[in-house]
C-alpha cells in the first residue's frame, strides 16, 4: 500500500481542522496558555 500526496494532503487538513475547532472550543484556556507562555518566557531571562 503506497502512501499518495492526497493521504497526505488530507491528514494534513485534518490536523489543521482538528487545532481550529480544538481552539475555537477552548479559546478561553488557549488565551490563558499563550499568555502564561509569553510571561514565563520573558521573565526566564
Amino acid at each position: 500500500m503506497k502512501i499518495t500526496k492526497r493521504d497526505v494532503r488530507v491528514f494534513v487538513l485534518g490536523m489543521i481542522a482538528f487545532f481550529a475547532i480544538e481552539s475555537i472550543y477552548s479559546s478561553k484556556e488557549v488565551k490563558q496558555d499563550i499568555s502564561n507562555g509569553w510571561h514565563d518566557g520573558y521573565n526566564s531571562n
